[in-house]
């Protein structure tokens, strides 16, 4: 049968004069899903502020979702008219012409932030009904073991209920259905089934979810997971010329699943408390606090050590001591929010372990507990900071990289975590951002997910990566683009790093039509679409919502700072030690007395943090007065650039002179003066003979 002959057979059917019909099919195939919507909508002219306008309504989709195609069906003939897929640019034209023919305006409404599309349907008579057909494929996420497919809720005025059907594809490899819940209820499943087809009446306005899971995929992997592939065509070259070439996209899903597994408790802890500016008084109380409970909540026979660090680290105890309350209390004293330091030195203080340690991690596991606020300099590696711990055991070791930073800070940027997190991978353990809320309870939630297990990390399929950090009971996806062969008897090879080592799974991915996966391919690499077009009764525009602002093409997004903030900090700290750096220089040659000169220095500040400071600019000619005016920018409190991790920029122009203005030589000769004199101001006579005259001019 064809594939379009079902869609033909429904329309057949359709009851165009029913308004509110609302009909959504939906059919699974491993971590995708197809949806369709058939929902009835009516074009009509509406005064909104004195002004004429259309309908429209807004479309929300499920996060990782892509619409396909758009087609309207109006008349008693059942006319099926496909919008045209066309650039934002054009869509929006074709929507000014539009508007305009029929004297009409733009909704004033502003489309929320968040919204994925707009519908704006003009009349060409008023009241013309139809029926919008349009078609999106999503990609399902995790929650506690469990693929979840989560529908928004409606956006429309006077949202209609929806007819739901769906339809749960068995998998290529015979995994059964573990279990499944639509709209909020379980859902009886049959012994060693494979396919299940349920129907339901969604709520008209209330978020609705479709949840499933299958049996446990072959392998290691301690996750629920799952893969869809299908061919396209790309572009290779062979010889220097361009030829199509036989691609793949594949859609894998992988979803962290809570183990019932008790690994025993560490032998020892090293706490690692980052306290450089960037953390700031809040994030280092918070920290603080965070990594005290996870040393109460530990066994008390579990003794620890702490190291400090900024620019420097700072070992809190020669030896390593049971959690007595002398020694908590010596940790939070040194901990001092007042006592903050310039520089993030991570891998310095890494390379203290080993001698704090001092070859005790050769017996039982080390736990190293790295708090920290996430902001970390260019020169600080995953490949420097596993370096600095490469004499140790890496089979003893255990990493638990937590991110504590202060209320109304940004997001610790995803750079940061996915370094951490190829640090941590080779020892496996845990890299979390820690939220607001009680230390003790958030210090209970970390040793127990440890207790299950930990994080999976550089979770990859195949030769993509699906997500740097896998938390227990959260998942991750991704689409991309792979040269690999798709046979439907290749397994798709899924690997990651755990607590013991690294765990793999093999599956045979699930065969879906390339149309289900080149949107979400497109989607995922900020491509934008949009459609439009006309029928009878009416003219269609789908324009897509508010763009979100990304990175500029260097990649690195610049702060902002009020530059009266700023500059009277420098004028308060960092001028006294720029004139100090001045007024004690040598004087090695006699130029040197009377130095006077300009200099420029940029300095790059995050987070209230000095990452660098360079002279770029200097008529000084005095390497010594430069390079104390350069160290001295090291010793300032800067202030933070309205809570943004991005960098920002300050250029600092200093100018030195001496306070005495330098004497003038003495001159030798002994007329100068008094020829100076004789040639100070004259007087000029009204009549020039008398220059020739002995007589005085007259008057």
């Amino acid at each position: 049968m064809p594939a379009w002959l079902p869609l033909v057979l429904f329309f057949a059917k359709l009851p165009l004069d029913d308004v509110a019909l609302h009909k959504v099919e939906m059919r699974i195939a491993g971590p995708l899903a197809m949806v369709e919507v058939w929902r009835a909508v009516e074009a009509s002219v509406r005064p909104a502020g004195g002004r004429q306008v259309g309908s429209y309504f807004d479309v929300d989709l499920p996060a990782h979702a892509a619409l396909l195609d758009w087609q309207v069906v109006e008349g008693r003939r059942r006319n099926a008219t496909w919008l045209a897929p066309r650039s934002e640019v054009e869509a929006n034209a074709a929507l000014g012409i539009a508007l305009k023919m029929r004297h009409l305006s733009l909704p004033a409404a502003p489309v929320e932030e968040g919204t994925d599309f707009r519908v704006h349907l003009v009349p060409i008579a008023d009241s013309e009904r139809a029926v919008l057909h349009y078609r999106y494929a999503a990609l399902a996420g995790c929650r506690d073991g469990r693929f979840v497919l989560r529908v928004p809720a409606s956006l429309e005025d006077n949202p209609v209920p929806a007819e739901v059907s769906v339809t749960i594809e068995p998998l290529p490899d015979w995994r059964p259905l573990a279990e499944a819940s639509f709209l909020g209820r379980p859902v009886e499943l049959r012994p060693g089934a494979r396919q299940l087809v349920v129907r339901g009446t969604a709520p008209a306005r209330a978020v609705w979810e479709i949840a499933w899971a299958h049996a446990k995929p072959p392998g290691t992997l301690p996750s629920a997971a799952a893969v869809a592939g299908a061919r396209v065509v790309g572009v290779g070259s062979a010889n220097g010329r361009a030829r199509k070439v036989p691609r793949y996209v594949l859609a894998g899903l992988a979803c962290g699943v809570d183990k019932a597994a008790e690994p025993p408790a560490p032998t020892r802890v090293v706490l690692l408390v980052d306290r450089s500016r960037s953390v700031g008084q809040g994030g280092m109380s918070a920290g603080r606090a965070l990594a005290r409970e996870v040393i109460l909540n530990l066994p008390p026979s579990v003794p620890f050590n702490a190291i400090l660090f900024g620019g420097q680290a700072e070992p809190l105890f020669a030896l390593p001591r049971l959690p007595t309350r002398e020694a908590l209390d010596a940790f939070t004293n040194a901990a001092d929010p007042n006592r903050l330091q310039n520089g993030t030195d991570v891998v310095a203080a890494l390379g203290r372990v080993p001698t704090l340690l001092g070859g005790e991690e050769r017996t039982g596991t080390t736990w190293i507990v790295l708090v920290t606020d996430g902001a970390l300099p260019a020169n600080q590696t995953s490949a420097r900071m596993q370096a600095a711990l490469q004499s140790l055991d890496a089979r003893r070791l255990k990493v638990l990289v937590l991110f504590v930073r202060q209320y109304g800070d940004e997001e610790v940027p995803e750079a940061a975590v996915a370094e951490y997190a190829r640090f941590a991978g080779q020892f496996g353990g845990m890299v979390r951002v820690v939220g607001a809320g009680n230390a003790g309870e958030n210090a209970r939630a970390i040793l127990a997910e440890m207790a299950r297990g930990g994080d999976l990390l550089e979770v990859r399929l195949e030769d993509g990566k699906l997500a740097d950090t896998l938390p227990p009971g959260r998942g991750k996806g991704v689409v991309l683009t792979t040269a690999a062969r798709l046979p439907r008897e290749k397994r798709i090879r899924v690997w990651a790093r755990a607590l013991n080592g690294e765990v793999r799974a093999e599956m045979v991915p699930s065969l879906v039509q390339r149309e289900w996966l080149a949107p979400l391919d497109e989607h995922d690499r900020g491509k934008r679409r949009a459609w439009s077009g006309a029928t009878d009764g009416m003219a269609i525009a789908v324009m897509p919502g508010p763009a979100i602002l990304r990175q500029p093409p260097d990649g690195v997004v610049r702060g902002r700072m009020d530059p009266g903030v700023l500059r009277n900090a420098l004028a308060l700290a960092f001028t006294p030690r720029a004139r100090a750096c001045y007024l004690s220089r040598r004087a090695v040659k006699a130029g040197d007395a009377y130095l006077h000169g300009r200099l420029k220095l940029e300095l790059t500040l995050e987070r209230g943090e000095l990452h660098d400071a360079v002279v770029r600019q200097s008529t000084l000619d005095h390497p010594g007065v430069e390079e104390c005016v350069r160290k001295a920018a090291w010793a300032v409190a800067y202030p933070r650039p309205e809570h943004r991790d991005a960098p920002t920029v300050a250029n600092v122009n200093l100018v030195f002179r001496p306070r005495t203005p330098q004497e003038r030589p003495p001159d030798a000769s002994a007329m100068d003066r008094e020829i100076e004199l004789i040639l100070g101001p004259l007087t000029f006579p009204n009549d020039y003979r008398d220059l020739l005259q002995d007589r005085a001019p007259a008057r």
